[in-house]
């Protein structure tokens, strides 16, 4: 059994830190805050600019377009139940226990949204479980525009979908056919009663009419779908908008424009150009874009119908984009942290990459770095090396026409050790889930898993296990004590959630290590080494079911209102903690890789081309391998070979040897490709052999070249007249017995003509 023991000066204000296994001591820090920029709404605007239209087609097809929002809608039908609900069909559960009526919120007005509200549709379900049952609302047939939108608003809490859904659907033959249009389970966010603004897309049902169907149904634990019970729903505020047609729009860089096509006759084909926006051009029906720079910007939308006929339409000037002063941000080559300093860890000696993630489109950047090469750079996403391990300094300043902002932070350039996403004023807790278990840990809530996302390494990473940081492993049933507690490394699957598992540990529930109120501890599970160069999780799960003899949590982070890294999964579905307890709040698990970057290079770094000489010979070239390297297989290159072997140090020395370069050959390259010994890293480099010079017959050292040698002898040779008038008889010296490059150039061309 092997369990690791931290101790931690302080769980409050210090910085955490772990030293090397078994003992190790944790202290937290603090950290500070930076503002989000805002961005303001787009708004519709008119121009002296006609639209310019060009058609090939009769009138049967016309190009026009416009844009979604609240600036170019049109209401078309609404809703608000203030004057009652004539024409709906307001139904009670098959019993008549419970059912849909009209009523004001007490604990949420939707006055606090439309000051001018009465009443509200509602459904309050009954509280004894055996009286659950469905219950529906039906809306009078509604006329749907093309580029229809349903607006609602729905008062409910999220907690409750254990036992209630509410499900919106539409349908065109009086429910006989239902399409949902949404559930209550879909929202994300605070989970609490609140009102959630919904605007549900009705483009599948253009220029036909629909009825909306409110049903009041099973909750998710509810596996038999009998019905609901104890949830309660508001609605108010429906809307049913098309697209209106507008001259032209304003938004700022960065704000996303929704177009949508509102051309006559039957489409078969778009092709848009957004020339100066983000994409330039697109081939959907309602294409999405934005623009990072300030201007005014054409757009033209060509439509074909299926016999081929197109029309154009071009509106000059239609999106004016205003910009902002730039706020910046430096993203490092990996967010997670050193664990001893809490900072973000890239590896040293090879170049790593930052990355501008500032706000506003900058135009121009000025990075400065410690202990790097090269130590300042004016690229948007530049390459860098640490020459220095430890704490060191980046700063960026960013800027555009509107004005300039900067931004540093501190990074710890390190080979190895436990990493974490827990920030330098983060502290451990458990959330008590009042009668529901602990989280993370026990629960009767099935959530059954956990899981912290970590971001790919600054380089290839070997991780050998994690730490995690459990809080209690109360059990007293013998099934519970022997329960497997499970922490695996997994990839990151095609959805973003945890996928493919690289390697697992458990441990009984007994032999989880806990923390007292003055040691912090953690629990060991190891892995063989694992090669990791993408983002990848750590995920815990075996944690069994919570009950009033066994609980079984572990650590995280308070709640905070950004840079959440922390999952869990519930009933097979995988959520982020954002929202689990309040809008917008996350948080990361006190769960602690260890790893060790493999860094593999020449030296110095940045070698990729060695040159040798056209004779033959060997050549040594330094290479540093954290992990050590296998000689590579022969390369199909028989004239040059590495002929040394590798001592299984960091630092090494590979001897090249290589043969002359044939007469007649002007130059030639191979390629060597070495691999570290657990198979992280790559180096590859280029021997590059040629001749300085080729064609010549003769020379000063009659070695068919002309080299530095050659030059020396001819300084001489003009410094010496004797040898000048007797070198092939020839005088090169002129009458004043002066030196000239007259002389140089007479002597380089006697030897070029030998």
């Amino acid at each position: 059994m092997k369990k690791y023991l931290i101790a931690a000066c302080a769980f409050g204000a210090a910085a955490m830190a772990i030293a090397a296994l078994p003992d190790t001591v944790l202290t937290l820090g603090s950290r500070p805050q930076v503002s989000e920029p805002v961005v303001e709404r787009a708004s519709a605007h008119h121009h002296a600019l006609p639209a310019r239209v060009r058609s090939q087609a009769g009138d049967a097809l016309q190009a026009a377009f416009s844009v979604q929002g609240a600036y170019a809608q049109q209401t078309v039908w609404s809703e608000n139940f203030d004057n009652g609900s004539a024409g709906w069909t307001l139904g009670m559960d098959p019993n008549n226990y419970f059912g849909w009526d009209l009523a004001k919120s007490t604990s949420k007005p939707f006055s606090d949204i439309d000051p001018d509200d009465v009443l509200s549709l509602h459904i309050d379900g009954p509280y004894q479980t055996f009286r659950r049952a469905i219950a529906t609302a039906s809306s009078p047939a509604i006329d749907v525009p093309a580029n229809a939108v349903l607006h609602a608003y729905v008062c409910y809490s999220q907690n409750m979908n254990d036992y209630a859904v509410l499900t919106i659907n539409a349908s065109t033959d009086d429910f006989a056919t239902v399409t949902e249009l949404w559930n209550s389970t879909m929202e994300t966010g605070e989970a609490s009663t609140r009102w959630h603004a919904l605007e549900l897309p009705m483009t599948a049902w253009a220029g036909q009419q629909v009825k909306l169907q409110f049903v009041y149904g099973p909750g998710t634990k509810d596996s038999f779908g009998t019905g609901g019970y104890m949830a309660e729903y508001f609605i108010d505020g429906l809307a049913l908008t098309g697209v209106g047609d507008i001259d032209g729009v304003t938004v700022q860089t960065g704000e996303t424009v929704n177009f949508v096509d509102t051309s006559a006759g039957e489409v078969a084909q778009w092709q848009w150009s957004f020339p100066g926006g983000t994409p330039e051009s697109s081939t959907e029906a309602a294409p999405s874009v934005y623009y990072k720079h300030d201007g005014t910007y054409d757009v033209t939308l060509t439509v074909t119908d299926a016999n081929g006929a197109t029309s154009t339409v071009t509106r000059e000037g239609f999106v004016t984009v205003t910009g902002t002063a730039p706020v910046a941000k430096i993203l490092p080559p990996a967010t997670f942290r050193f664990d001893d300093t809490h900072l973000p860890m890239v590896c040293p000696l090879i170049p790593v990459q930052y990355r501008d993630a500032s706000a506003g489109f900058p135009t121009e950047w000025n990075w400065t770095f410690s202990s790097c090469v090269p130590a300042t750079s004016t690229e948007e996403n530049p390459w860098v090396s640490y020459e220095q391990m430890h704490e060191q300094t980046v700063a960026l300043t960013v800027a555009n026409e509107h004005g300039t902002s900067s931004d540093q932070i501190q990074v710890s350039a390190e080979y190895q050790g436990y990493i974490s996403n827990l920030l330098p004023d983060d502290y451990p807790v458990t959330y008590d889930l009042d009668g529901e278990g602990t989280f993370p840990g026990s629960n009767k809530m099935k959530i059954n898993a956990y899981a912290e996302r970590f971001s790919a390494p600054s380089c290839p990473m070997v991780v050998y296990g994690a730490l995690v940081f459990f809080e209690t492993a109360q059990a007293e049933a013998i099934a519970d004590q022997v329960s497997n507690i499970g922490v695996h490394l997994c990839k990151v699957d095609e959805n973003g959630n945890p996928g493919e598992k690289m390697d697992s540990f458990w441990w009984f529930v007994t032999d989880l290590a806990t923390n007292t109120s003055t040691t912090l501890r953690g629990t060991m599970f190891e892995f063989d080494p694992q090669v990791v160069n993408e983002d990848f999780y750590i995920m815990v799960d075996g944690i069994p079911e919570w009950n009033d003899s066994c609980n079984v949590s572990f650590c995280t982070a308070r709640m905070r209102n950004h840079d959440n890294t922390a999952y869990y999964r519930l009933r097979d579905q995988w959520r982020p903690v954002t929202g689990f307890f309040e809008q917008g709040m996350g948080t990361s698990f006190y769960i602690m890789p260890l790893i060790a970057h493999s860094p593999l290079t020449l030296l110095p770094v940045g070698t990729t081309d060695i040159e040798v000489p056209a004779q033959g010979g060997e050549i040594e070239q330094q290479i540093f391998s954290m992990f050590g390297y296998d000689n590579p297989e022969p390369n199909g290159s028989d004239w040059c070979r590495i002929t040394s072997t590798p001592n299984d140090l960091t630092l090494d020395t590979l001897r090249i040897a290589y043969d002359a370069l044939p007469a007649g050959i002007q130059s030639r390259t191979t390629t060597f490709t070495i691999t570290d010994r657990v198979g992280a890293s790559t180096c590859t480099f280029n021997v590059i052999q040629k001749a300085a010079a080729t064609g010549r017959k003769g020379d000063v050292n009659n070695d068919g070249f002309v080299d530095i040698n050659d030059v020396n002898i001819l300084i001489n040779i003009i410094l010496d007249r004797d040898s000048a008038d007797n070198y092939n008889g020839r005088a090169l010296i002129t009458d004043d017995n002066t030196v000239d490059i007259a002389d140089v150039n007479e002597l380089v061309n006697l030897i070029l003509t030998q």
